[in-house]
């Protein structure tokens, strides 16, 4: 009996410990994330996604606090969960300022019709 039992209890333990196990600090995924919200800033997310920005900021200051507590594995989870709205946000941002530029370059095409349409 006790050589059936003794295996069960040394790979319950083992598997105890590796779920606790916090991993790695995950400094990199909190570089990752930071970048990408510099990089929403800098497109101008945060006018045009505010909401999304600011949650992704609000994910990478309770991964920092995780971080402190050595959540490790969970602050990984909300970094990435971040760096994803951020890029998101970013590229809506983007996107925007692609539309507004079409607009302009349309009615630059439509005022040289105009005139065109004038001279004939």
């Amino acid at each position: 009996m006790f050589s059936r039992v003794l295996p069960l209890l040394v790979s319950g333990a083992l598997l105890t410990g590796c779920a606790t196990d916090p991993g790695q600090k995950p400094d990199d995924q909190l570089a990752s994330a930071q970048s990408a919200l510099q990089s929403a800033a800098n497109a101008g997310g945060e006018d045009v996604e505010p909401s999304m920005v600011a949650s992704a900021r609000e994910k990478v200051a309770t991964a920092e606090s995780m971080m402190t507590e050595e959540r490790y594995a969970e602050a990984r989870r909300l970094l990435e969960q971040a760096e994803v709205d951020a890029r998101l946000a970013e590229a809506r941002a983007e996107t925007q300022q692609v539309r507004d530029e079409l607009g302009d370059v349309r009615a630059s095409i439509d005022s040289l019709r105009r005139n065109l349409e004038n001279q004939d």
